[in-house]
């Protein structure tokens, strides 16, 4: 995977099969220290192992797979850009993974198209409460399914609309705040 989205996809779709219902999506440019921080937080059960034999690439929760090549690759990632990757406790309850690196870094991965990663994840995963927020500087942008829903018609609350919505939604925040890819 060599977009950061891809890895996020990744991480929520990990996370809905452990049995989160709130998932939150962090995006976090800091220009003046040279810093770009992704963190993807869930409610769920959290991890049954210590975080670093979670990010070893032999290990995995999924039944009949040998491998769980995720978390060790955007810890990889991580680290070849010259930053970092932690597993912890969540503020949610569930499991926090974040990953920085230098924004400057050549080896960095892009962004990629986080607001289709996300809308792909509201359309596929309607019941998941979704949150995505977005960050350069003292600027912030959120936006979650929740408040989508709410803002919608009590007929109008499909999961394609919820998805394009937030599409929508996430694609004017980037825009607004400039992330950069």
């Amino acid at each position: 995977m060599r977009e950061i989205a891809l890895h996020i996809l990744d991480l929520v779709e990990n996370s809905i099969r452990a049995g989160a219902a709130v998932i939150e999506v962090s995006v976090e440019e800091e220009p003046d220290r040279d810093l770009l921080c992704v963190a993807v937080e869930d409610d769920g059960p959290g991890l049954p192992v210590p975080g670093e034999r979670a990010a070893d690439p032999f290990f995995t929760t999924k039944e009949g797979k040998k491998t769980g090549l995720g978390l060790s690759m955007l810890k990889f990632r991580a680290e070849q850009a010259g930053g970092s990757f932690c597993l912890s406790r969540s503020a949610l309850g569930g499991l926090a993974v974040r990953a920085s690196m230098p924004l400057s870094n050549v080896d960095r991965s892009p962004l990629g198209d986080l607001a289709a990663t996300m809308a792909s994840v509201v359309c596929t995963n309607p019941d998941i409460e979704l949150r995505s927020r977005l960050r350069v500087g003292s600027r912030e942008w959120s936006v979650s399914t929740a408040d989508i829903v709410r803002g919608l018609p009590v007929g109008g609350r499909g999961e394609i609309v919820v998805a394009r919505r937030m599409k929508e939604r996430i694609a004017e925040g980037l825009s607004a705040l400039h992330v950069s890819d």
